[in-house]
């Protein structure tokens, strides 16, 4: 089987909300690609979702026709194929129109898919956009491939101009940030190191122990990967290791902790104490310890638990507790393009979430520890909202501010954004529980 016929394929499933796009590439279908294949099979299917919003309209364009008068199956086969003429400059266009009609099942499909393309082909450098003045947020959607219903929740958070900024952002490849695994090797001897094989390389803007790598190099093939001289970690999260700032000899809880990056981060920066890294999915406790394996840190224990509900044994242990909690995943929508499709009228089901798992985590802390919360949006109704619900329910906590580099937290909170400050869009509230009366 061909490669674009595995994508039409997988493309199928995903719009028939069989399975997410990550998932399939898993399929038996992808056994025996070659890397290189695979790499295009991959770069296609997640290119083909990413900018579905923008190839939809354009199609609509293009064929003259409503989308609803397409049938599913052509559907797909012209946005793999519109997907290659505007988005893969090595693809010669004759290739894309070519090899994507002899997707179509018969000649009359074959005869309007090809229509299409060529058409695209033609006009691909003056193909139009809904007029901005008309309409900008329906303008914005459609540009950046973004439904209509995130735009405007962006505008309420940022307005129009800074939306437009944090859509161009998303449309860019996301930066690979590594957090360098310091009790083996520092941050200076890591980049020589790269520097040595050719990969281009640099510091990060704001955390003490990042390296962001700019050739487009999978992590696993990145020198050192087997020895864990480093993991994938965001800067945002990196920066919510030093607000944390664990100390050695300490207890650390990590409530929600797979993949396991911000309770590694914790354990480094510790050499010797106490982790504990909990997870409601058992199936995602192997990669904690499969992780702490790797990195060689010996005191990490991994346990399977709902983070709504303290472990008794564990009730006024922790010096500080670690509370990152499931999100819409707003800030992170460049690492997961299939994501901006998810329903968010569940977010408004989140802000419950959060505020019980930060209010059932608060009774692990000491008296005098540090409770911090986060998550990977930038909606205040999942961040501030619910961290101001929490302090209202909780006097024995308050907001603690912080400063990492030029970022000053004066009420104890931050939201980073990517179009801002380069990291995914993420939120850290800092939260101190005062000591008790002698």
């Amino acid at each position: 089987m061909q490669v674009r016929e595995i994508a039409l394929k997988l493309l199928g499933a995903y719009e028939s909300g069989d399975t997410y796009i990550n998932l399939s590439l898993n399929s038996h279908l992808t056994d025996g690609l070659s890397p290189e294949n695979r790499a295009f099979l991959t770069s296609l299917l997640y290119a083909t979702v990413e900018h579905k919003i923008t190839l939809d309209y354009e199609i609509g364009y293009l064929s003259g026709r409503a989308l609803s008068d397409i049938s599913g199956r052509a559907l797909d086969i012209l946005r793999l194929g519109l997907c290659q003429i505007l988005y893969f400059d090595r693809i010669p266009d004759f290739a894309a129109v070519n090899e994507t009609v002899k997707l179509a099942g018969n000649d009359g499909e074959r005869a309007f898919v090809n229509g299409v393309l060529r058409r695209a082909v033609k006009e691909k450098d003056s193909l139009p956009l809904p007029p901005k003045e008309k309409n900008v947020k329906r303008y914005l959607s459609v540009k950046y491939s973004m439904p209509l219903s995130t735009v405007k929740l962006f505008s309420e958070i940022l307005g129009d101009e800074d939306t437009e900024k944090l859509l161009e952002k998303f449309s860019e490849q996301p930066p690979l940030t590594l957090r360098i695994n310091t009790m083996k090797i520092d941050k200076d001897a890591y980049l020589s190191m790269l520097k040595r094989e050719g990969i281009e390389a640099g510091i990060t803007q704001y955390s003490d122990v990042g390296v962001r790598v700019f050739s487009h190099i999978p992590p696993t093939q990145l020198p050192g990967f087997s020895d864990g001289l480093f993991f994938v970690q965001d800067e945002a999260s990196q920066i919510e290791g030093m607000v944390l700032d664990a100390h050695s000899g300490e207890t650390i809880i990590d409530v929600c902790s797979a993949p396991g990056g911000k309770s590694f981060d914790a354990a480094i920066r510790m050499k010797t104490g106490t982790v504990f890294a909990m997870d409601l999915h058992e199936s995602k406790l192997s990669l904690i310890r499969d992780g702490a394996k790797r990195l060689g840190i010996s005191f990490i224990r991994v346990a399977e638990h709902d983070a709504t509900a303290p472990k008794e044994d564990l009730i006024g242990k922790a010096d500080r507790v670690i509370c990152d909690v499931p999100c819409s995943g707003l800030g992170v929508l460049w690492k997961k393009p299939d994501l901006r499709y998810a329903d968010f009228s569940r977010t408004e089901e989140l802000p419950k979430l959060g505020l019980s798992i930060l209010s059932g985590s608060a009774a692990y802390v000491k008296d005098g520890g540090l409770l911090l919360y986060s998550t990977c949006t930038v909606n205040p109704k999942e961040n501030e909202e619910v961290v101001d619900a929490f302090l209202r329910e909780h006097p024995d906590f308050s907001p603690e501010p912080f400063t990492v580099g030029d970022i000053v937290a004066a009420r104890g909170d931050f939201t980073f954004f990517p179009h801002i400050h380069g990291t995914d869009g993420f939120y850290i509230a800092k939260l101190r529980k005062k000591q008790a009366d002698l």
